[in-house]
């Protein structure tokens, strides 16, 4: 993916229309009357052979009879015209196409083929195209549509939101339901099958574009995981959010993404904790996407999670407290200092604790609602605050939510307010509010969660400034991965973790039986004797795993006895010896790790603690690699079996600095393979007692089918 500047197709001064029509309604008519409806200053040009002239626009039987150079070209003919008139924009030096025409890759491999042979032909003439399968840009704060979306049926409020979809159609319900809500935008954009620009081209536009605060988008697929790190981290530098809602979760919804515009849609598991990790606020629906637009354009974050509520009912004060709680917020309670000042407003039987529960009193008190919220605004103790405001326009809510606006005013503290009651009444005090930028909602589950959405968003926005971003890649040592076979052994696998200094057991390859003694003089027993072989991944299988052997003796009848094994099931003749190591005495915790190649994302590391708690709970933890130790301190605590290394119930505290220190060593592992590797993995790796660090007894790198290794290779690129 490139960085194209896309100011001139979403401004362009002249456009041309092939396929214009006169007939209303038509895709062709919509599209050149959408410049009328807008007041569109450039020139406009029609191209059909039928016309002389459409909507007052003057029409050319071929783009080669325009007689003025042409910015932008709308391509609204059938699927089997789009190759002409692409070459009819190549002979007009036409930068920009937006191409509607569907029955492409969508349709399955014809239609990729033909995809294809149009986008090699705009690739190798300069011709940047949006779509096909699309339906156009909106440029709303211009009102410059290339788009045969009706602009004359559009109700555009202004904003500085901006939009870009897949899907047009999902595009139009976004954009309409949050105008109703008084949300406004400045762009609109639809990549459809996005043959060469794509949603990432459109986004990183909108991260730089000034005018633009909040980024909202709808994907099927991502095209390249790491641009989108890459744009993900520059739009948190820039403090600007990114919503997204990525469809085709499920097995049937990745068959529809197919369909709908041939996007591989990926994991949703791994795709769920990139945006995570990359400060993407992830949504599940269109209507969370308004919510979470709301609570960005408050333009304030929370500085930590600690919450007050004021509530006008003690049950709603209670399953809001329950809300909170659930998703990581700290329902302070008040300091008596803090109750005290309420006090001089609240009456004596409603409770100042938090929530404040202040009941119908406002009603009859006009001072009491406006107190208690410049109060907690006040307080240093209250990071957020949580409005409770059942009351409609026809009981004087418009008056209480002006004081909410009046308040909002004076500090730099998120205020979201929840205006539950009946739609009739409550709507215009919500959309009021949210006109005002106040994120205001209808129940208590949409307002607690965009709550989360901003503390979300500020922690990772507050990471990253911590975070000191070094380019650790030019002075890595690289490990060349070369040809042969299917992984990599056990001890070339530890010769490499420990020239990332983690901790291996002691140990020596016996080929034969005799070359036993020499080795064992550096060792002490008991110790383990596991088969090395490139072509036998699962060594348990074949019988080739011989554990806490006592004495020398015993060894050697496992050395025997491994390699009869290896002979019985036709193998001998791959076997490149047998691991003999120390094995570990000291009390210690079995964990899984491994690093895996994501298709979209890249390397991703996977930790969980081993045996039942991986196989049966399925109790992991994961992150885009590498981590930082800090990183890796977190993904342990979010294991459910975290309190098993940290000696619950006063039992044994393992070394957990270590592990996470461990951790993060791993992950820069897959900065440094260089070839055809699919997964390595640590299993198990042990973590010892505190103080006494831990242990990689094991050890396997997976390559893919199509190329494999024999050995690994060590290049140094300074």
């Amino acid at each position: 993916m490139s960085n194209p500047n896309l100011y001139q197709l979403l401004n362009p001064d002249s456009v041309a229309v092939i396929g214009v029509s006169r007939t209303e309604g038509s895709i062709g008519n919509t599209a050149i009357k959408n410049f009328v409806d807008g007041g569109f200053k450039g020139k406009v040009y029609g191209v059909n052979p039928r016309y002389q002239s459409v909507e007052g626009y003057p029409c050319y039987p071929s783009l080669a009879d325009i007689p003025d150079s042409v910015d932008a070209v709308i391509i609204a003919v059938a699927s089997h015209l789009v190759e002409n008139a692409i070459h009819d924009c190549i002979a007009k030096k036409v930068k920009y196409v937006v191409i509607f025409s569907s029955g492409f890759a969508e349709k399955g491999a014809e239609g990729l083929q033909k995809q294809n042979e149009i986008l090699a032909l705009c690739q190798e003439n300069g011709i940047r195209a949006v779509g096909p399968n699309t339906i156009g840009t909106y440029n709303l704060k211009n009102r410059i549509l290339l788009s045969f979306t009706p602009l004359g049926r559009m109700e555009i409020v202004d904003g500085d939101v901006g939009v870009v979809c897949q899907s047009g159609a999902t595009c139009i319900t976004l954009l309409s339901t949050a105008m109703e809500e008084n949300i406004g935008f400045n762009y609109g954009l639809t990549s459809g099958n996005q043959m060469d620009l794509t949603s990432l081209d459109f986004i990183d536009f909108l991260v730089e574009e000034e005018e633009t605060n909040i980024i909202a988008t709808y994907i099927e697929g991502v095209p390249d995981g790491k641009v989108l790190e890459e744009i993900s981290k520059k739009a948190l530098r820039k403090h600007k959010p990114i919503i997204i809602l990525k469809a085709g979760r499920s097995e049937a919804g990745q068959r529809a993404a197919l369909s709908h515009t041939a996007s591989l849609t990926g994991s949703n598991e791994v795709f769920r904790m990139a945006a995570k990790s990359l400060g993407l606020t992830h949504v599940q629906e269109i209507e969370e996407m308004v919510d979470a637009i709301k609570a960005f354009r408050g333009r304030k974050r929370p500085k930590g999670n600690r919450v007050a509520t004021v509530v006008i009912s003690g049950a709603t004060g209670i399953m809001l407290a329950d809300k909170l709680a659930e998703l990581d917020f700290d329902l302070i309670p008040l300091s008596s200092a803090t109750q005290e000042k309420l006090f001089e407003e609240v009456p004596l039987y409603c409770s100042a604790a938090n929530p404040v529960d202040i009941g119908q009193t406002l009603l009859y008190n006009p001072r009491l609602y406006k107190h208690c919220i410049e109060t907690l605004v006040e307080t240093e103790e209250v990071d957020m605050i949580v409005l409770h405001l059942p009351i409609g326009t026809n009981a004087g809510g418009l008056t209480f939510a002006q004081e909410i606006v009046d308040v909002s005013k004076t500090t730099d503290k998120p205020i979201i307010v929840i205006t539950t009651g009946p739609e009739r009444s409550i709507a215009e005090v919500r959309k009021f509010l949210t006109a005002h930028h106040i994120p205001a909602y209808s129940s208590i589950r949409s307002g607690a969660e965009a709550a989360k959405y901003l503390l979300d968003y500020e922690r990772s926005y507050q990471k990253l400034l911590q975070t000191v971003e070094n380019d650790t890649n030019s002075s890595l040592e690289r490990h060349s991965l070369l040809k042969g076979t299917k992984s990599v052994t056990e001890p070339q696998v530890k010769k490499l973790l420990a020239q990332h200094n983690i901790p291996v057991p002691l140990g020596f390859v016996a080929k034969r039986e005799d070359e036993i003694d020499k080795g064992l003089s550096n060792l002490k027993f008991p110790v383990a004797a596991k088969i090395v072989s490139e072509e036998i991944t699962h060594k348990s299988d074949i019988g080739g795993v011989v554990l806490n052997i006592k004495n020398e003796a015993a060894l050697r009848e496992a050395f025997k006895t491994i390699m009869s094994n290896a002979e019985s099931h036709d193998v001998s003749d791959k076997v490149d010896g047998v691991l003999i190591e120390e094995m570990v005495e000291s009390p210690k915790q079995e964990m899984i790790v491994s690093i895996r190649k994501d298709p979209v994302f890249g390397p991703i590391i996977l930790c969980g603690l081993g045996g039942i708690y991986v196989e049966i709970m399925k109790d992991v933890s994961q992150r885009l690699a590498p981590i930082s130790e800090k990183e890796a301190l977190e993904m342990l605590q979010e294991l459910k079996c975290y309190p098993l290394l940290a000696g619950v119930r006063n039992g044994q505290i393992f070394d957990i600095s270590e592990l996470a220190k461990t951790l993060s060593s791993i992950s820069k592992i897959a900065q440094s393979l260089e070839g055809p590797w699919e997964e390595l993995e640590i299993n198990p790796l042990v973590v010892l007692p505190k103080g006494e660090g831990v242990m990689a007894l094991d050890g396997l790198i997976t390559l893919s089918e199509e190329e494999g290794v024999t050995k690994l290779g060590t290049v140094n690129k300074k």
